[in-house]
């Protein structure tokens, strides 16, 4: 057996979440009775079109890909606004996010992130050799930007800020974000994570994309694996000023998007009403969960995405999440007994609430003197 750095040796694989096929099995029980909202992943398949666009792209697989993805970046600038050179592609924002990592720590350096957040970050920076700093969220389970400024050193080369918050769903105003990016030294890249960017309806919130263009430590990451039902084929990009994104794809492997995938991207793009539809859709079944989980007396995250943050009445997020998986619901444990829900379809978000009620009355008779 070879020897490995000891930080790898202790990790433990990222959890996606279990399969549909590997729950029935293990259980026993029949797969379409089961829903899955533990990936955050949209129930509603690709945007019309794309189907039709990546098995047509399929049948040059025996091809490389484009490894500049010229006419995904072309269609992508023009809806963005922004020039080619300031758009970055990956294997899924996970691969940009690494990359970067990469690219400026290192041995003797620090990353810094908000906690809870996207646990990737927390990945990135073992996996670069870097020291990491994971800063509470505040009361509100939303960012303390005060604390992450204070928390920044002179070992710091990157932090990241995940807008909206994943898995709270908080979002941080604009001007707060515009604030701290100013107040970071620009030998520290701010890496603002806006993957779950296209269901926020607050207008207290914005993209960073226009301070991105500006300064040369900003990017900002978006994918197309959330509402645009591409998470199976991972396309991901990160939007800054072109002398940073010269800079960073250096550390990329090449071709790390795949023919189809780009396809399959670029088929997306052009379709502001289905977006709109998925959004609206998505509010819809948010409000209502977030409505079950008021009723109840469950505390919640101020939620702005396609997922709810949530706290059942047990210490133990496993044990919650083991009795959901046995009724055919298979979600999302935390820690401390929060849990998270993706948003699924109505019929699924009504599934998800009659097996709350039943858990919940387990839980009740579990805790009863």
């Amino acid at each position: 057996m070879p020897v490995f750095r000891p930080e790898i040796a202790a990790l433990s694989p990222y959890e996606v979440g279990r399969p549909i096929s590997e729950v029935a099995r293990d259980l026993g029980l029949d797969p379409a009775s089961i829903i899955r909202l533990t990936a955050n992943e949209t129930p509603f398949g690709p945007f019309p079109g794309v189907a039709e666009a990546a098995a047509e792209a399929l049948a040059g697989a025996n091809r490389y890909p484009d490894n500049d993805s010229w006419d995904l970046s072309n269609a992508l600038a023009s809806e963005l606004g922004v020039d080619r050179s300031n758009l970055w592609f990956g294997n899924g924002s996970v691969a940009l996010l690494v990359d970067s990592v990469s690219a400026v720590g290192g041995p003797g350096t620090r990353v810094v992130y908000a906690w809870p957040s996207f646990v990737m970050y927390r990945f990135a920076a073992i996996w670069a050799g870097s020291d990491f700093t994971e800063v509470p969220l505040d009361e509100s389970h939303r960012h303390d930007l005060d604390a992450m400024r204070e928390a920044i050193d002179e070992q710091t080369r990157i932090v990241f800020v995940c807008n909206p918050n994943n898995p709270t769903g908080t979002i941080i105003p604009h001007e707060e974000i515009a604030s701290f990016v100013g107040s970071v030294p620009d030998s520290v890249l701010v890496v603002i994570d806006e993957a779950y960017h296209d269901f926020v309806e607050d207008q207290r919130y914005a993209t960073a994309i226009p301070t991105a263009l500006t300064r040369k430590n900003v990017l900002v990451l978006r994918t197309f694996s959330k509402i645009y039902g591409l998470a199976g084929q991972r396309v991901g990009y990160g939007v800054g000023d072109g002398s940073l994104i010269t800079e960073l794809r250096k550390m990329q492997q090449p071709l790390t998007v795949n023919a189809v995938a780009q396809a399959a991207a670029l088929a997306s793009l052009g379709q502001p009403g289905e977006l709109k539809r998925r959004a609206r859709e998505n509010a819809a079944g948010r409000h209502h969960l977030v409505g079950v989980m008021d009723e109840r007396g469950l505390e919640h995250g101020e939620s702005h995405t396609n997922f709810v943050y949530f706290k059942m009445p047990s210490d133990d997020s496993r044990v919650v999440s083991r009795e959901f998986t046995a009724r055919g619901v298979i979600i999302r444990p935390m820690s401390s007994g929060w849990m998270r829900v993706t948003v699924g379809t109505e019929m699924e978000n009504r599934r998800f609430v009659e097996v709350l009620d039943e858990v919940l009355d387990t839980l009740s008779d579990k805790i009863s003197p």
